[in-house]
Order: structure tokens, then sequence, then C-alpha cells
């Protein structure tokens, strides 16, 4: 059998030691340091491999923590925002109510906030699924402020008809004055002969400012057969008249608003003395002006 010998050789001199070894005791001795070191080579790894993961698992929890918190937070702000849009739901009902405008259908509103996942996984992550029920609950939300707006803009377009029909429609008396011929059939001054009166005659002293009695555009200015001096308004929905004007202050295509200054009182064409002949037409047809005069109002 194979002997191997191990000499031990002091620093400093002095008698060399000799050690005999079997062969086959050297090699299980050689294999035992080895499996050592490789056993504990592998116990280290293993050490710093679940080091790593329980690192990464403990990051991953408070990541976690975190984004649950978060989230905590959104679902609370979506349901703020819930409750934001079921007031604007009361309060475009109201208004649509004050604007006379049909209800808002029922199915109309049922935009389906909040409700259970439809597909709901048992093996899905908690957190998972609370994002998917936020994000399914925002969708729902952003549907019913798009009806609300669409119900809105509604509301807005028939109160700005309303105040383009308010704003055209002649409200103010056209001049200080008082009511010396109404409408209707009268006796002609020049003729005798009982004829219609189109419109209404204010009488007041000669340069009395003449206002528009609303919003329009100045469809003639100048000289009209007996009634003078004249100007016609055309404001979109009606027309008015003013005549027997001694200035016209305005020309033809000229904006006017409700109170503008458009001429003065005077006697120019056929007639017996100072005064105004105001006349309120619908689609070419006279109307009593009267009807159209709040009482005493005459903007200044």
């Amino acid at each position: 059998m194979d002997k191997y010998s191990i000499q031990l050789i002091p620093p400093r001199g002095g008698d060399v030691k000799q050690i005999r070894v079997e062969g086959s005791r050297l090699k299980l001795a050689l294999f035992c340091v080895a499996a050592f070191v490789i056993i504990n080579l592998a116990a280290l790894g293993l050490n710093i491999y679940f080091g790593v993961a329980w690192y990464r698992k403990s990051d991953l929890v408070r990541s976690n923590a975190r984004l649950s918190r978060r989230l905590d937070f959104a679902e609370a702000r979506a349901e703020s925002l819930e409750n934001i849009v079921g007031y604007v739901v009361e309060l475009t009902n109201q208004v649509r109510d004050m604007a006379d405008l049909p209800s808002i259908r029922p199915e109309d509103l049922a935009y389906g906030i909040g409700g259970p996942q439809l597909d709901y996984d048992p093996n899905e992550p908690l957190i998972v699924s609370k994002a998917g029920d936020i994000d399914r609950k925002l969708d729902s939300l952003l549907l019913a402020t798009r009806r609300e707006t669409e119900a809105l803009a509604d509301v807005y377009e028939h109160f700005e008809n309303k105040r383009k029909l308010f704003v055209h429609t002649p409200t103010i008396w056209p001049m200080h004055g008082y009511v010396s011929s109404g409408f209707g059939k009268r006796l002609d001054p020049f003729t005798g002969v009982w004829k219609m009166h189109e419109g209404i005659d204010i009488c007041a002293r000669k340069g009395t400012p003449v206002r528009a009695t609303a919003d329009g555009r100045v469809r003639f200015a100048g000289w009209y057969h007996g009634y003078g001096k004249t100007i016609r308004i055309d404001h979109i929905y009606y027309e008015t008249r003013y005549a027997h004007l001694d200035d016209i202050k305005v020309t033809p295509g000229q904006r006017v608003k409700r109170g503008d200054i458009i001429g003065t009182c005077g006697n120019s064409g056929y007639t017996t003395g100072v005064h105004l002949h105001y006349e309120v037409r619908i689609s070419g047809k006279p109307v009593d002006p009267k009807k159209y005069l709040y009482p005493e109002v005459v903007v200044d």
C-alpha cells in the first residue's frame, strides 16, 4: 500500500518532523476537506439567495402596502366625486325644470356607478381587484359627467335662445312723452276718412331723443313717403319703425342696442305737429306697440 510522507520544517531550524500517512487515508482526508468547503460554499450561496429573496419580498410587501394606501385614498376620492356627480345630476334636473325642458329619463341617468367585478378571479391579488373596482367606478363617473355635460349644454342653449329672443324683443318706450293717438282705426287728420293707424303717436318736444327699443340692425334710415325721416330696425323676430323724425343718427346696416339714441323727435312728413310715430311689426304685419312697452320704462 502506498504511503506518503509529510515533513514539518520549523521556520528557525531545529529537528525536522516527518509524518507518514497511508495513501487511502490521505485521499479520504482531502475528500473530507473538499466536501466541507463545498458544503459551506453551498450553504453560503443558499443564505445569500434566500436573503435576497426575503429582502425582495419585504420590499414588495412595503411597496404593496404603500400602493394599498394610495388605492384607499383614490377610492375615497372616487366616492367624493360620485357624490359631486350626484349633486350635479340633481341640480341639472332642477335647472331643466326651471327652463321647462323635458326631464331626463331615469334610464339615461343609470350610468352604473359601483358594482362587483363580473369576471372575478379568486386567485387574483386583492390589491389588483381593488384597482379594477376603482377603475370601473371612474369609467362610470366619466360617462356620467359626459351625460350631464350634454344635459347642461341643452339648458345653456335654451337660455341663450331665450336671452337672444329677449334682447331682440321691443320692451321699452322709444321716447319720453304721452300717447296722443293709439293703434287701430281712426279718422285720418288730413282726409277725414276712417283709416288704419298702424302704430302709436307719442308727443314730446322737438329734439327729444328717440331710442331703439331692442337690439337689432338698421334696415332703413332716410326719407320714407308720408312718414318723413324714418328709421326701420330689424330685430330678427320683429321690426320697429320710427317716423316723423327731426334728425337721424344711424345709418343702414348699423347694429344698435336697446336704449341707443337713433334720432330725435320732429314733424317731418305728413304731420299736424311734433311727435313720434312708432310701429312694431311681426312678419311685416303691424301689431299694437303698447303690448311691447313696459309701463313707464324709458332708458335715460
